[in-house]
């Protein structure tokens, strides 16, 4: 994937897969540059993220944008009310700068390439160690190495089975009867018959996670995955533009200036390695002159077994179907028989480990869902809130030239929509996420379509116009952008933090509280999966006589009250003056 040898242009056999760079003579130099389409674009996301910023303060008027302890189902809209009123500025002031600064009429320089004398190679080294570091340190400072959702808890709840030998962990006797009162339902699914349950995702990211694990790293683990992920971006933009080590650069440039890219990267989300097995996959197919082309099977298949099988899969789909498209009968062969083998082990897993898993994730797909265009707005606004200063610029510019541009860029914009639009059939919105998570695993494909925009910016005003503005939105990025999302993202993690660990710190047998009595506390209710550890964490809320009776039996117990939780910094404020909210948003169905 890197290269420190002089520029030389390799010719790839497939001319799907070609992509030319910035031409610097499709104007003549000391000509006017034509900025019509860049201001039209900039303006307009200036209008949009306006109209979000309106959106957010009205939405701190109704119930849906507070931590209301009655409300389950709002922290979508309780974070983008809070945090994206500001987010969203630093982006419209960005742009509508930038647009005033291209309708500014400079005649086009032509400069000499950008890529020469660089060693592109050892740039994107230096690029890997220092996103290595900032996730790792991101992890512990922003996030203070506590898992805040269930979600990225039951990677870490999987992964201590499997490093017990075992897919399933037996719930000791003493506690059967209280067994539905330990983890939350939804997530860990019980199996009376043995007594044993199991998180109800795919395993492949508990397995990832369990091999960190077992030396004592596991908070390393999303980190590591996004260095994975500048090198294979890297290699991939290096296939596709052979000529142009600017793009390259541009590409991780603006990969790892996302602050969706770099503060999912210190949670324990299982998002950050579908982001880098898909890029991996990627850069694999983007060589179809090279055998690590027919890897990119095997790497699929381990990347929809991560936890949900739909990430690739959307992700994937337009370059599996370029394939029929081009008559690549030989990949075809390959391809297929991989992939349904890969099919075919994971539905055996959900058989045997999900069975009544899937039902609830089935139920929240509806196929006209009122409350969608509002949600896909705010998840639009949230990429582009979340990703670097230039990107949605670029990906709009380079999504224009749709029919211009060769088959693989198509294939990227094509995937980036599906992987958007599927989730307009999909009844609840994201809840907890920094950025749009569901999202996470194409930003791969977001970035080459915006190094395509590049590209034809470069056309429109040169690229020494270009490559600046690029520079100058990656400094403002990391300088004022990405400091701005860790301060909201530690702000909303530390009471969690810090009540996690009083609890877990009190010399009791057993902690229990009712989740009722502060906003999303349930996600409190964690225990290891051999309940080994104390304190035991119980749900007092419908508490069955039986489980009352098995917790008598374990021990000395400890209550948590509702003025406990305040004093640890919980939300547990009720409200009854909020405006009417005729969408009725944060309701869940």
């Amino acid at each position: 994937m890197l290269s420190t040898l002089p520029s030389r242009i390799r010719t790839l056999p497939n001319p799907g897969l070609e992509s030319k760079g910035p031409n610097l003579h499709a104007a003549r130099e000391g000509s006017t540059p034509a900025t019509g389409p860049t201001t039209g674009i900039l303006f307009g996301i200036t209008i949009f993220c306006l109209a979000g910023i309106v959106f957010a303060f009205w939405l701190r008027t109704v119930p849906a944008g507070h931590p209301d302890p009655r409300l389950a189902f709002n922290v979508f809209y309780y974070l983008f009310a809070r945090n994206e009123p500001a987010g969203l500025l630093v982006v419209a002031l960005f742009s509508t700068g930038a647009a005033l600064w291209f309708r500014r009429s400079q005649p086009l320089v032509e400069g000499r390439p950008v890529e020469n004398g660089i060693l592109t190679g050892w740039v994107c080294i230096a690029v890997v160690v220092v996103v290595f570091a900032i996730a790792a340190i991101g992890t512990q400072t922003v996030f203070h190495n506590y898992l805040v959702t269930a979600d990225e808890y039951l990677a870490d709840f999987q992964a201590r089975i499997f490093l017990h030998g075992k897919f399933q962990a037996e719930v000791p006797s003493a506690w059967v009867s209280a067994e539905r009162f330990l983890n939350l339902p939804f997530f860990v699914r019980y199996y009376p018959a043995n007594h044993s349950w199991n998180s109800v995702y795919l395993p492949v990211y508990a397995a990832m996670r369990a091999v960190f694990q077992s030396v004592g790293l596991q908070s390393l683990l999303n980190p590591f995955l996004a260095a994975l992920t500048v090198l294979a971006l890297y290699g991939t933009a290096r296939n596709i533009w052979p000529e142009s080590k600017t793009n390259a650069l541009v590409a991780i440039g603006l990969l790892v200036s996302s602050s969706q890219f770099l503060v999912m990267s210190m949670t324990s989300y299982s998002m950050p390695a579908h982001l880098a097995l898909n890029a991996i996959w990627l850069w694999l197919y983007s060589r179809p002159d090279r055998g690590w082309f027919y890897l990119a099977p095997l790497v699929g298949v381990l990347a929809i077994g991560l936890h949900q099988p739909i990430v690739h899969a959307l992700f994937a789909l337009p370059f599996l179907l370029r394939l029929v498209l081009q008559r690549r009968w030989r990949a075809v062969l390959i391809f297929a028989p991989i992939y349904l083998a890969g099919c075919a082990l994971w539905f055996a897993w959900q058989a045997r480990y999900q069975v009544g898993g899937n039902a609830g994730i089935g139920s929240f797909f509806k196929i006209l869902n009122p409350r969608m265009p509002i949600i896909q707005s705010m998840n639009l606004l949230l990429i582009i809130g979340w990703a670097s200063l230039a990107t949605p610029f670029l990906a709009v510019l380079g999504a224009s030239q749709f029919f211009k541009v060769r088959p693989i860029i198509q294939d990227s914009i094509l995937s980036c929509l599906l992987t958007f639009g599927f989730y307009f059939f999909f009844y609840l919105d994201q809840a907890h996420g920094w950025g749009y998570r569901y999202f996470h695993g194409a930003i791969v494909c977001f970035l080459i379509v915006a190094v395509a925009g590049f590209n034809r910016l470069s056309n429109l005003v040169g690229q020494h116009r270009a490559t600046k503005f690029v520079l100058v939105a990656i400094a403002a990025s990391l300088l004022i952008q990405f400091p701005l999302r860790c301060f909201e993202a530690e702000r909303f993690v530390r009471p969690y933090a810090r009540t996690a660990a009083a609890i877990h710190a009190i010399p009791k047998d057993i902690v229990a509280f009712d989740w009722r009595d502060a906003w999303y506390s349930a996600d409190l209710i964690r225990n290891d999966p051999f309940l080994e550890q104390r304190p035991i964490i119980v749900s007092i809320f419908q508490l069955t006589p039986a489980a009352v009776t098995a917790l008598e039996k374990n021990g000395t117990a400890r209550f948590i009250t509702r003025d406990d939780l305040t004093r640890l910094g919980m939300f547990t404020t009720r409200r009854n003056d909020y405006a009417r909210d005729p969408f009725e948003l944060g309701r869940g169905k």
